[in-house]
């Protein structure tokens, strides 16, 4: 059983567990939230420049995909809803990329380095935010920008 969502919008929970490969292959906005973390993860092995720009190309895509599937699912006329300053798919690529870079740390400096602990509270940070905006949103007192 998953966790629940926010309206149409999968919790924090959700998102995590897509990063991992758990649990989103039902879900449009999960499957592109694991593509995410999973280019953030090869981008750390890839020293091609060409290769890293494709790799850039196809995140924009995804984080298109993500605002595209939002504008769908959610009526972005609320009248009064303030305006957040980024995309969800933008929020989402951003949350891939700490997650990553949290697990990096723990294989490279362990579960109980300085490093490990700022990448992971950083994360939680990014997850508090996410929490906030898509609660705010389906409760229609912010709205994400147009693409």
């Amino acid at each position: 059983m998953s966790a629940p969502t926010v309206g149409v919008l999968p919790t924090a929970p959700q998102i995590l567990c897509a990063f991992q490969g758990r649990r989103f292959q039902d879900r449009e906005l999960l499957r592109s939230a694991h593509a995410l973390s999973e280019l953030h993860a090869r981008r750390l092995e890839v020293r091609d420049a060409f290769l890293l720009a494709e790799m850039d190309c196809r995140r924009g895509e995804l984080i298109d995909d993500i605002n595209e599937w939002i504008a769908q699912e959610i009526p972005q006329d609320r009248f009064g809803a303030a305006l957040h300053t980024e995309s969800l798919g933008a929020v989402v690529d951003r949350m891939a990329r700490s997650w990553v870079d949290a697990n990096q740390a723990i294989d490279v400096d362990g579960p109980r380095s300085d490093n490990t602990h700022k990448h992971w509270y950083h994360l939680a940070e990014l997850v508090d935010g996410y929490t906030d905006l898509v609660t705010d949103v389906a409760g229609g007192r912010r709205r994400l920008p147009e693409q």
